[in-house]
């Protein structure tokens, strides 16, 4: 494990493009434990088939499961550059809004471990990936390094 670091959101922590961004509702970063709204933590971690690297953490205080949409704002922009985000339970808004951000909610029960759903993830990156986790790596390598040309097709000016 290298150094995490302090960023602004974990899209600033990635140095390997390719590689699976994967950030974890937790306590201690240890296991899926908190609700997407009201998590106190979140771990990213870089994921390939060979390696997995925690590359950044980010506190928040406690809030309330009481559906005030503002408390979400700042999870979700810590989040950008995330790929996937796990968490106990994530409520219907939540979810859109991370969809809409590019970045796939997997809700799990019982506080797994995050080390067992590393290893499940490189797991399927060498071999025959879910669906979900196959459109994902779809995605990452048609962004790669002819997406600015495809901006530019499109349009898109800085």
């Amino acid at each position: 494990m290298t150094t995490e670091t302090a960023v602004s959101c974990i899209a600033d922590a990635v140095t390997d493009s390719q590689a699976l961004i994967v950030a974890f509702a937790s306590m201690d970063g240890e296991m899926v434990d908190q609700h997407f709204g009201s998590a106190q933590a979140f771990y990213a971690w870089a994921v390939t088939a060979d390696s997995a690297e925690l590359i950044a953490q980010q506190g928040f205080g406690y809030e309330k499961k009481d559906g005030n949409e503002d408390k979400l704002k700042p999870k979700l922009t810590w989040l950008v550059g995330a790929d996937v985000v796990y968490c106990g339970s994530i409520g219907g808004s939540a979810t859109r809004q991370l969809v809409m951000l590019g970045i796939n909610p997997i809700q799990v029960k019982g506080g797994p471990d995050v080390e067992e759903l590393i290893e499940a993830l490189q797991g399927q990156l060498k071999g025959e990936p879910e669906f979900w986790l196959a459109n994902i790596l779809k995605q990452k390598q048609a962004g790669g390094a002819d997406r600015f040309d495809q901006m530019a097709d499109e349009g898109w000016d800085e």
